[in-house]
């Protein structure tokens, strides 16, 4: 039995601000294996790691990232309204983002509004290899990559595709992506069985499906609760090898 992959949603974000250095350094001393991040542009064209169309939520700043300069958007606090130990700081530029994670974790980059040929770029820039994969529930992003950069690992979501046949002809998706209401030991085996990496979407600590995916092989969890999903993985694994199985 194999570990399956962690994907810490926006970095550590239970421990730090989502989409920050500081989520992104305890996601690594944490031990994932993946960080999931979103890109916005600003409007002179620098690409950000940031979820929201807006800054309001998550920094002391208003406005769409869309209207808003570099300089505005640097000037930004985006950690206090988490806890005021991490005041000061940035919205992270995608570009000093990569620099900081190069070698050291695999990355899943979401394009949420942004030129993807910019995005694919800074990717090839920074030479992540084989640990990098991106996704976008833009139709016209997801044609841009499957059009520049045809050898990118894509990632595609059941509810986007709206099938695993449509994933695999329209999107031609590496990683097939599931919900925690649509996930079966079914629907992972089938993608499977058609050459596709398969990953779940967890928003809760439901330690009950977490056991269950451990047991179903999936490859990849993208979530918030990754250390309940270590302790269930372990109690599971643990279990099998105490069965006599291997693991």
């Amino acid at each position: 039995m194999k570990p399956v992959q962690l994907v810490y949603h926006r970095g550590d974000n239970t421990n730090a601000p989502e989409n920050t250095f500081a989520s992104a350094e305890s996601a690594i001393s944490a031990g994932a294996d993946y960080i999931e991040f979103d890109v916005h542009e600003s409007a002179d064209g620098i690409l950000y790691v940031i979820h929201d169309e807006t800054v309001d939520r998550t920094t002391d700043g208003t406005g769409t990232i869309a209207s808003m300069t570099s300089a505005e958007i640097d000037r930004l606090d985006a950690g206090a309204w988490f806890d005021p130990t991490f005041a000061g700081e940035p919205v992270p530029r995608l570009d000093d983002f990569l620099r900081r994670l190069k070698g050291r974790i695999g990355i899943y980059c979401e394009i949420k509004q942004a030129n993807a040929q910019k995005v694919v770029d800074m990717l090839d820039a920074f030479a992540f290899g084989d640990d990098v994969f991106v996704s976008s529930f833009s139709a016209d992003i997801r044609n841009d990559l499957r059009r520049i950069a045809p050898d990118l690992k894509r990632n595609v979501q059941l509810h986007v595709a709206g099938s695993l046949e449509q994933a695999i002809h329209h999107e031609q998706a590496h990683i097939f992506e599931f919900l925690e209401d649509n996930v079966t030991r079914d629907g992972i085996q089938a993608a499977r069985n058609r050459g596709l990496k398969t990953m779940v979407f967890i928003d809760t600590p439901n330690a009950e499906l977490f056991a269950r995916l451990v047991e179903w092989q999936i490859d990849y969890v993208n979530l918030d609760f990754t250390a309940l999903f270590r302790a269930v993985q372990h109690e599971v694994m643990l279990g099998f090898d105490d069965a006599g199985m291997a693991c």
